[in-house]
């Protein structure tokens, strides 16, 4: 069965129809209603514009409004709202134009005129938002009531007349007045909101700020007076105007413009504010800033006066010319130095301090910058190689006598900070090698002389050294080391096996020194004592059992002693090298011996004995009497003990006579380094050439330049050419005698 879907009738009874008929006329608005409500809203202006209360309501003329715009009456609301801001800017503006105190009085205006249109702007609300919004080339009601005032200003004198006086109190509050800032700051706000900022304002602000500091740097700088400083380097206090002076003006004056942007102007007009300031008051002058005083400020030590000068400057692009400053400054005092009469005494400890100076002034003024670094690597690698191989001769001199005596008073950190900086003025020497030999001389005498304070001191430099240059470079001076441990360890063993009565009563100890580690030492002819001799035969008996094939070659001149002597004053401990100790050991079986005597004894040649006996007998600890008496040893003089002898230490360290390192020693170290590197620039050559078959002389000379770390002139590269081809390495070119040839 199916079911009908049609709606049965409504409950109640069938309902009555609703019939809506038109309008028979259509209703019409008073023939007076848009004037009369114009007229309202006209009135309402005015008096909002005076700031005087409205007859009517705020609400009630936002009505009308709204009725007015719904009756197709926007327009008319539009041009009336128009002809009101017009007139009313119109009057006040060319009130304010006569009157003295113009910046005031527009302040007053604006900020009263912002106010009304903000009010009224409300008022008239849906206005803005219908007609003004939906209507093309209808401004705003807030953009036109400013437009009005903008167009006075352009069509009249009165802008630039704003803009003069504006400018005057800014330079009044430069020269040191007191100004209103949020005066100027409301009027700096009128002409951003205007749109005549960028147009008017700015650029004739920032051209005056450019004459203003224009006339103020001349004036400056044709009043600076040079830095004075003190007899110990440090700057004097002066009324008048220094470079350091200049530069503390200057970084004020860039404050002042910054808080003056940030306050009253603009902050977007900062960058173009100090980039004018500093174009006029450092970037014209900075050549002769810094060669009037650059290097007085940097020989006071002045870091925060160079820390302002590079921060001044940098943003104007002028690193460059305070690098060449700065690179000069190190070269001439830096040879002046190298020239001074005591140079060889206080060279290296006066580089050193010169370095950490400037160290001292790249980091904290300069801030690390590296192109500074580069010019600081540059110039002292320049002037301090001006001597050729003085330098490294020096720097190793300096590194001995600090590890002799240097380091005692030091700790561990102040050590290794030294030992920092003499590696840091290291790397600029390019006789390297030489040093290397320096070194390695002064290396043996502190080791075998146990002078050396600290043999950890020792092995942190050679560990710096072999993180400079390469294990190369220190494989002898480390094998001089293990040298020294092998040879306690060796002590070790023997004390533990089985010694005779010779060892243990004069507690023998040796050194045992690998020949192609150490320097060469010439070795002296010596006849020891008995006991001596028979602990010397046992030790080697020793260590050939342990070390099968190996000599040993003895090396008197090396070896130290301690003797225990009796003097009428009492017992003493005399503490002298080997050579020393034999001959006064002649004493205890004669308390009178001739020179010849001695010299049968011991076996040494003249030159040798002479300079001991003159140690024992005419130095500071005279244990021996001559006869006759005199300051030089001679063939026939003899020698008594001196029983009588006094002295209050206990121990005393008797010194040979040193014979000073003379020209001719100097001499043949740098002779032999120079035939090595001799021998080093052939094989360069011989490689250069036999990679590249064919050169001329001057891709010859780039190529061996990069190739060798150490100087070498012209003249020398062509004797070892001329060797070459002597030798059949490389030839000539038949028609370009500049051109070389390899040879197979």
């Amino acid at each position: 069965m199916w079911a009908s879907k049609r709606p049965g009738p409504p409950a109640g009874g069938p309902q009555k129809k609703l019939v809506i008929q038109g309008l028979k006329a259509l209703p019409t608005l008073p023939s007076s209603y848009k004037d009369d409500t114009l007229s309202r809203l006209r009135n309402a202006v005015n008096a909002i514009l005076g700031n005087q209360p409205t007859t009517q309501g705020l609400e009630e003329l936002y009505r009308d409004c709204e009725a007015m715009c719904l009756h197709k009456f926007a327009s008319s609301i539009y041009e009336m709202l128009q002809q009101e801001f017009e007139a009313y800017a119109h009057k006040q503006l060319s009130q304010i134009d006569k009157a003295q105190q113009v910046l005031e009085q527009t302040q007053q205006f604006w900020e009263s005129y912002t106010r009304q249109l903000h009010m009224i702007r409300s008022v008239f609300m849906y206005l803005d938002r219908t007609y003004a919004l939906q209507t093309t080339n209808v401004a705003s009601l807030w953009a036109m009531g400013l437009s009005v005032v903008r167009q006075y200003l352009i069509n009249s004198n009165m802008r630039i007349r704003l803009v003069r006086l504006f400018i005057d109190r800014v330079q009044n509050e430069r020269d040191g007045q007191l100004v209103d800032e949020p005066m100027l700051a409301s009027i700096a706000h009128m002409f951003i909101d205007l749109g005549l900022y960028t147009q008017t304002l700015l650029p004739n602000f920032i051209d005056a700020t450019r004459d203003y500091y224009r006339r103020e740097s001349l004036r400056l700088i044709n009043s600076l007076v040079p830095l004075q400083t003190n007899t110990d380097g440090s700057a004097q206090s002066s009324r008048m105007m220094d470079v350091p002076g200049y530069l503390a003006h200057v970084q004020r004056r860039l404050d002042e413009e910054t808080h003056r942007a940030m306050q009253y102007l603009d902050p977007s007009i900062k960058t173009s504010l100090l980039s004018t300031a500093l174009s006029e008051l450092i970037e014209k002058h900075a050549e002769k800033l810094l060669g009037s005083s650059f290097d007085s400020m940097v020989d006071a030590n002045l870091v925060p006066d160079l820390g302002r000068l590079y921060k001044l400057l940098a943003p104007v692009d002028k690193l460059n010319a305070l690098r060449k400053s700065w690179s000069a400054y190190i070269k001439t005092t830096g040879q002046r130095k190298m020239q001074m009469p005591d140079a060889e005494t206080a060279l290296v400890s006066g580089l050193l301090e010169f370095r950490s100076k400037l160290d001292n002034i790249f980091e904290a003024a300069f801030q690390n910058d590296s192109k500074l670094h580069s010019a600081l690597r540059e110039a002292f690698e320049a002037f301090i190689n001006t001597r050729r191989n003085k330098p490294a001769q020096l720097i190793a001199r300096f590194v001995d006598q600090y590890m002799r005596v240097g380091s005692k008073t030091d700790d561990e950190q102040q050590v290794d900070d030294c030992l920092n900086r003499i590696v840091a003025l290291f790397r600029f020497i390019q006789s390297k090698d030489l040093f290397e030999a320096y070194y390695r001389r002064d290396l043996s005498k502190r080791l075998l002389s146990t002078k050396t304070v600290s043999r950890d001191a020792e092995s942190a430099f050679l560990h710096k050294l072999k993180a400079e240059c390469g294990s190369g470079y220190t494989s002898q001076l480390e094998g001089m080391l293990r040298d020294m441990e092998v040879s306690e360890e060796l002590t070790a063993a023997l004390s533990q096996a089985t010694v005779g009565p010779d060892m243990s009563d004069i507690g023998f100890h040796a050194n045992i020194l690998t020949t192609s580690f150490w320097p060469t030492y010439e070795p002296i002819q010596l006849t020891l004592p008995r006991q001596l001799e028979a602990a010397q035969e046992q030790f080697a008996r020793f260590y050939v059992e342990r070390h099968r094939g190996r000599n040993l070659q003895w090396q008197y001149n090396l070896g130290t002693c301690l003797i225990k002597v009796e003097f009428d004053d009492g017992p003493k401990e005399l503490q002298m090298n080997q050579v020393q100790g034999t001959v006064l050991l002649l004493f205890a079986e004669s308390d009178e011996l001739t020179y010849t005597q001695v010299q049968q004894n011991t076996g040494l040649e003249d030159s040798e004995l002479q300079r001991t006996l003159q140690s024992l007998a005419c130095g500071k600890y005279r244990v021996l009497a001559k006869e006759p008496k005199s300051r030089d040893v001679s063939t026939t003089d003899k020698f008594v003990f001196n029983s009588g002898f006094k002295c209050p230490q206990a121990r005393i360290k008797i010194s040979q006579i040193v014979v000073k390192e003379t020209e001719k020693e100097s001499k043949d170290i740098e002779q032999h380094i120079h035939l090595d590197r001799m021998y080093r620039v052939d094989a360069a050559l011989v490689r250069i050439m036999k990679a590249r078959k064919t050169l001329d002389h001057d891709r010859l000379f780039s190529e061996l330049s990069n190739q060798i770390d150490f100087n070498i002139t012209m003249a020398e590269i062509k004797e070892r050419i001329e060797t070459l081809i002597e030798r059949d390495y490389i030839r000539r070119d038949d028609s370009d005698q500049s051109t070389y040839h390899y040879i197979a």
